[in-house]
């Protein structure tokens, strides 16, 4: 007599949780699901449900060793258990699941809790059922087993995975009947899918941490050679920058103003086109490993720091470096 039939001889409802009966997994390992056969057949005796057994093994052999309802199954893979599963369970709603603690099985465990907003207890070493509350208190290990903790579960359904030789082999009741009920196989998601490209556009490496840097100052250039430097920055790869003078004509921002008053670089390569090299601007570049200096004046201090020094209008000398690239 199944609920239905008790509801109908009775003439009313009658309220239960939407969560019932207790289900061992069977995921290949048919002997050491055997055992857990037994303690749920204990447990569901003393809660009134039925036991429900999901696996490979020979429905007759699981009935006799304890399960009310068969539902055959034999899952390849964990993929494809988790999907298969998790269908049967979301119209199911199983109180307690039960499953062998192996790899498979606690990935398996876990990723059923996760999809179903349960809760999961791995490598359990012993059961306790406190029927009153209607949880199970698992023991199990903590901290790699230097120390075993008691837990229960309150989120259902409660899964737990149970090591191996903690419960012994039940007695076969060749006289049992049960149900077999078979269940419908759901193909696994695919572990990725294709959202099309993203609308990201990374960010441009900073001033600071520029390996290459092509800057700009007010000496021999215009506004048409600002243009070139920018476009040769680009065919390097390299950031576009300026001195203060740079700045003050309109040509860099703020950000973009190389030395102390600005920001110190450290560059691979740095161009330095028509800027004299005061001080400052000298010290905020020191960390420079090669320098190519530019500039119309001899005496201009950046060619003291040059490890390749250009005499001459930049707007003669840019463009030609420009057409060497």
């Amino acid at each position: 007599m199944n609920l239905n039939d008790l509801q109908a001889l009775m003439g009313e409802a009658i309220e239960i949780d939407e969560y019932r009966d207790l289900w061992v997994v069977d995921l290949g390992n048919t002997a050491r699901a055997a055992p857990l056969l037994g303690e749920a057949r204990r447990m569901a005796d003393s809660l009134g449900a039925y036991l429900h057994y999901v696996g490979p093994a020979d429905s007759g052999e699981a009935i006799a060793l304890g399960a009310d309802r068969v539902h055959p199954l034999a899952a390849a893979g964990a993929d494809a258990a988790v999907a298969t599963l998790a269908a049967l369970f979301a119209n199911a709603k199983p109180e307690f699941v039960f499953l062998a603690a192996d790899e498979t099985g606690n990935e398996v465990a876990a990723r059923l809790a996760g999809r179903l907003h349960g809760g999961v207890v791995l490598n359990c070493i012993a059961l306790r059922l406190d029927e009153a509350a209607r949880e199970v208190v698992a023991s199990h290990p903590v901290y790699d087993g230097a120390h075993y903790l008691d837990s229960a579960v309150t989120a259902k359904p409660q899964i737990f995975t149970v090591r191996p030789e903690i419960f012994p082999m039940p007695a076969r009741d060749s006289g049992r009947t049960g149900e077999v009920e078979p269940v419908a196989a759901s193909e696994p998601e695919h572990p990725s899918r294709d959202t099309g490209p993203a609308a990201h556009t990374p960010p441009a490496t900073p001033l600071h941490k520029a390996a290459r840097v092509v800057a700009v100052g007010r000496g021999g250039n215009d506004a048409a050679t600002v243009e070139v430097a920018r476009l040769l920055a680009a065919k390097l790869g390299a950031h576009f920058a300026g001195d203060r003078s740079a700045f003050d004509s309109g040509w860099i921002g703020k950000e973009d103003i190389v030395g102390v008053i600005g920001t110190e670089i450290a560059p691979d390569v740095y161009i330095a086109a028509g800027i004299w090299g005061d001080t400052l601007h000298r010290a905020g570049t020191e960390g420079a490993k090669f320098v190519v200096a530019i500039h119309p004046d001899a005496s201009a201090p950046i060619f003291n720091a040059a490890d390749a020094a250009v005499v001459g209008q930049p707007k003669d000398v840019l463009p030609r470096l420009l057409a060497l690239l």
